[in-house]
């Protein structure tokens, strides 16, 4: 056992894998036996093609693994946001990182759905590369309480964050507790801080991986996709009404130059 730090499970969970022992400490992998994959083991690849085919199907069966753990979790959060929406309340989705383009993803085929949804990320625009894959600001808490100046009780927060322990994005999930939103996770580690502050969690089971996630975030891509699009189904949103979701809507405005 060790303390609720961010970054950390609660537990280290061994998982055996071929010959090798794998310890799990930040949803990334410790492997003491060879140097660390950079997300995916492409070891015994020999040609080009043998690593892009291995890398395909390592996403595919990361998804799969994930479906038995996921679905019933899905779909008690699909009922909870078909009822919230139903009383007027909004979806807020946040993530860091890779994480955040998940978020962004979600809240994007959301608007398209008719939902009523925000994001917030640490997305820095032209300098979004830097924010994936150093995780700037992830410790920042003003990030949280921006998120929260949004979240009205009886209103839904959905944090995604692979490692559980991504600093704003619980912290968001905390607050939003304090003022009776509701709050989901959608993480590959339960026991962490994340998971302590969420009413639902989804879990994806798509390790191992490496630093740089592969498997983990093309699995919660497919659970973002399964929530907005399972609920829009049972919302009873038809094809025409995603094409009018996304169809320009103009509003007059001055002409140019006129001050």
């Amino acid at each position: 056992k060790i303390g609720n730090l961010p970054g950390t499970t609660l537990e280290f969970t061994e998982y055996k894998w071929r010959n090798y022992t794998l310890i799990d400490t930040v949803g990334q992998v410790i492997d003491v036996n060879k140097p660390l994959m950079v997300s995916i083991d492409l070891s015994g690849c020999i040609s080009l093609s043998e690593k892009i085919s291995r890398i395909l199907r390592q996403d595919a069966e990361g998804i799969l693994a994930t479906q038995e753990l996921a679905v019933p979790q899905i779909k008690k959060v699909v009922k909870v946001l078909k009822k919230q929406i139903k009383l007027g309340q909004k979806i807020i989705v946040t993530g860091a990182g890779a994480s955040a383009l998940v978020a962004m993803e979600m809240a994007g085929q959301g608007l398209e759905t008719g939902l009523p949804i925000l994001v917030v990320t640490n997305n820095f625009a032209q300098a979004q590369p830097i924010s994936f894959a150093k995780g700037a600001c992830e410790e920042e808490a003003g990030i949280s309480r921006y998120i929260n100046f949004m979240v009205n009780t009886g209103d839904v927060l959905i944090g995604v964050s692979a490692s559980g322990g991504t600093g704003f994005v619980y912290e968001a999930l905390r607050q939003a507790k304090v003022k009776k939103a509701i709050t989901v996770a959608i993480t590959e580690n339960p026991d962490t801080p994340l998971g302590s502050y969420a009413d639902y969690i989804i879990k994806s089971n798509a390790k191992p991986e490496g630093p740089s996630s592969s498997k983990i975030q093309t699995a919660h891509l497919a659970i973002g996709h399964a929530l907005i699009l399972a609920l829009a189904d049972e919302r009873g949103v038809t094809a025409d009404d995603s094409v009018s979701y996304m169809l320009p809507e103009k509003v007059a405005t001055k002409k140019m130059g006129i001050k």
